[in-house]
C-alpha cells in the first residue's frame, strides 16, 4: 500500500504495466485529522485502453487457470487476513474506522469473520453448490444429461460499481468474477474505496500475474462519460447500491449487455413467545440487538421492523423495553457512526411521528436514547410494516401469530431480502414457505442476520451461475462426426 507523507493513502489498483496520465487527491476529513485519497484523474481514453489491456491478461492467463487453481489463489490471500500482523489488515483497522465513521474494535471484529468466507474450503463449497465437481464446467466441456456436452463461460470483461456503506462488501462480487474468470474494472464509492485495493494488493502477493487482470478505482458519479466508457467496454455490469444509483445505472446499459442488480432491500425478524421465557428473553434481546448494531444498520440484511409474538412470559411491550436496554449497552460498547444532517433529520422525524401517534394512542410506546440520536425503539401494539432511518433505530410490532406476518410484509416484495428468526421448531418450515411467498429470500437465526454463509443466494439469485452462459455440443453432432473416423465401421 503506497502511503506518503504520513496519512496520503493510494485508493486504486491496475496492472502493473498500466499507468495513468494524472493523479488527484481527494482530503477526507476525520475525528483525527484530515487524510488524502490519491486515484487517477481518468479519461474515458484512459478507461478504454484499461479495458482491453484486461481482456488481454485475461485471455493469456486468467482464462488458462482452472477454477480450482483460482480458488487455492484466493483462498491463500484470504488466509493472509486471518493473521492480525498481516501489513493490509493493519492498513485497513486504522484507516476503515476513520473512513466510515464505525466502530474500530467492531470493524475488527466483522472484518476477522467476513474474510474467513474467502478461505479455500469454503469456496469450494460455494462452487460445487452452484456449478458441481469444482466448476470443472467452467474449465472443459462435461458430457450433459442429454448425451452431449456442455461448458459454462463468463464475461471477458466485467464492470463492477461498487457500494460504499458497508466495508469489504465489494470483496464478494470481485471474488464472483474471479471465479468465471472475467477480467474487472470496478469503480468504488468514496465512502468506502479502500477494502477491494487491498484485496488485490493481498491476491498480488500471492500471484501477481491474477492481480493484474482487476483494476479498481473511484470517480464520481457525476462522471458520466467514464461510467458510459466502461459499460461499453464490458459485456456484464453489476451495479450495487441505493435505488437511485440502481436506476441511473440501468439507463445506460442496453439491451445488448447483461445488467445485475443489487439495489435497496429490506430486512425483518421475528420473535416467537418460545423466545421470550425467563430463559431465553435477555439472550433473544442481546442477538437482535446485534442484529441492529452491525455497522448501524446499513447493510441490506440488518431488520428495520421486528415482530414479536403475544402469549411469552414478557409481553411484546415489556419486551420492546428489554431491547432498549440492550441498545443503550450496545452503545456504550460499539460506538454509533457520526450521523450525516440527512440521517439526523430522518431519525428525529421519526421520533416526532412516534410522539404523535402516542397522543393518539396509549399503546404506542417510544423508548430512545436520551441527549441524543443513537438508538431508538418504537414500539407499536398494532402489527404494520414500516422502514426505518437505520442508524440503529427500529419498529417493533405485536402480533398474536407469527404466520399472520407475512400479510404485513407482503406488499413490500420486491425489496424484501432477509428474515431472522428465533421461534419453535415445529414452526420453522411452515413460516419458511409463507414467508418465501411473499419475497423473503433468506432465513437466518436471530443474531446472524449480518453474517451470510459462503453458499447464500444473493437476493434470492445464483452468484455465479447468473453470470455464465452455456455452450452445448449437441449429442447429434458428437455421433455425426464420428462417421468421419476412417477406423469406425
Amino acid at each position: 500500500m503506497s502511503q506518503k507523507n504520513g496519512s496520503v493513502i493510494d485508493v486504486f489498483v491496475a496492472p502493473k504495466t498500466f499507468a495513468f496520465e494524472k493523479y488527484t487527491e481527494k482530503v477526507l476529513q476525520t475525528p483525527d485529522g484530515a487524510i488524502q485519497l490519491r486515484y487517477p484523474d481518468a479519461t474515458p481514453q484512459e478507461i478504454v485502453a484499461l479495458a482491453e489491456a484486461l481482456k488481454s491478461k485475461r485471455a493469456t492467463y486468467l482464462n488458462q487457470l482452472s477454477v480450482r487453481e483460482i480458488v487455492r489463489t484466493i483462498g491463500l490471500a484470504a488466509e493472509k487476513w486471518t493473521d492480525p500482523h498481516y501489513h493490509y489488515r493493519q492498513v485497513a483497522e486504522k484507516y476503515l474506522p476513520l473512513m466510515t465513521g464505525y466502530d474500530a474494535t467492531q470493524t475488527t471484529l466483522e472484518l476477522k469473520q467476513y474474510m474467513r468466507l474467502f478461505r479455500e474450503k469454503e469456496l469450494l463449497r460455494f462452487v460445487n453448490s452452484e456449478l458441481a465437481n469444482t466448476g470443472m464446467a467452467m474449465d472443459e466441456f462435461q458430457p450433459n444429461l442429454s448425451g452431449g456436452f456442455s461448458k459454462f463461460y463468463g464475461p471477458d470483461l466485467l464492470f463492477q460499481i461498487f457500494s460504499g456503506n458497508v466495508p469489504g462488501v465489494q470483496i464478494w462480487t470481485l471474488i464472483m468474477g474471479l471465479l468465471v474468470k472475467s477480467a474487472i474494472i470496478g469503480k468504488t464509492s468514496f465512502a468506502e474505496p479502500l477494502m477491494p485495493v487491498l484485496f488485490v494488493k493481498t491476491l498480488a502477493d500471492v500471484d501477481p500475474r491474477l492481480a493484474d487482470v482487476l483494476a479498481i478505482l473511484p470517480w464520481s458519479s457525476q462522471e458520466v462519460t467514464l461510467t458510459k466508457t466502461a459499460i461499453q467496454h464490458a459485456e456484464t455490469v453489476i451495479v450495487s447500491g441505493s435505488e437511485q444509483t440502481v436506476t441511473a445505472v440501468r439507463d445506460f446499459v442496453p439491451a445488448t449487455k447483461q445488467l445485475i442488480r443489487y439495489g435497496y432491500k429490506i430486512g425483518v425478524a421475528l420473535v416467537g413467545r418460545i423466545a421470550l421465557t425467563a430463559d431465553y428473553y435477555r439472550q433473544t434481546a442481546e442477538k437482535l440487538v446485534s442484529d441492529l448494531g452491525v455497522y448501524d444498520q446499513q447493510a441490506c440484511l440488518a431488520p428495520q421492523s421486528v415482530y414479536i409474538e403475544r402469549g411469552g412470559q414478557l409481553s411484546p411491550g415489556e419486551f420492546a423495553s428489554v431491547m432498549a436496554t440492550a441498545l443503550d449497552n450496545y452503545q456504550h460498547q460499539y460506538r454509533q457512526a457520526t450521523l450525516q444532517p440527512a440521517e439526523k433529520l430522518a431519525i428525529n422525524k421519526l421520533r416526532q411521528n412516534a410522539l404523535s401517534e402516542m397522543i393518539n394512542n396509549q399503546t404506542t410506546q417510544m423508548f430512545s436514547s436520551r441527549e441524543d440520536l443513537t438508538w431508538t425503539v418504537v414500539y407499536h401494539d398494532t402489527p404494520d410494516f414500516q422502514a426505518s432511518p437505520l442508524n440503529r433505530t427500529v419498529h417493533v410490532y405485536a402480533v398474536d401469530r407469527l404466520a399472520d406476518v407475512p400479510n404485513y410484509i407482503a406488499p413490500f416484495k420486491p425489496y424484501l431480502q432477509t428474515a431472522g428468526l428465533a421461534v419453535a421448531p415445529q414452526a420453522l418450515m411452515t413460516l419458511a414457505r409463507q414467508l418465501g411467498e411473499v419475497g423473503i429470500t433468506r432465513l437466518c437465526a436471530l443474531g446472524e442476520m449480518n453474517h451470510v454463509s459462503a453458499a447464500w443466494h444473493h437476493d434470492g439469485g445464483f452468484n455465479l451461475l447468473d453470470l455464465l452462459r452455456v455452450v452445448d455440443i449437441e449429442a447429434n453432432l458428437d455421433q455425426y462426426v464420428e462417421r468421419f473416423d476412417e477406423d469406425v465401421e
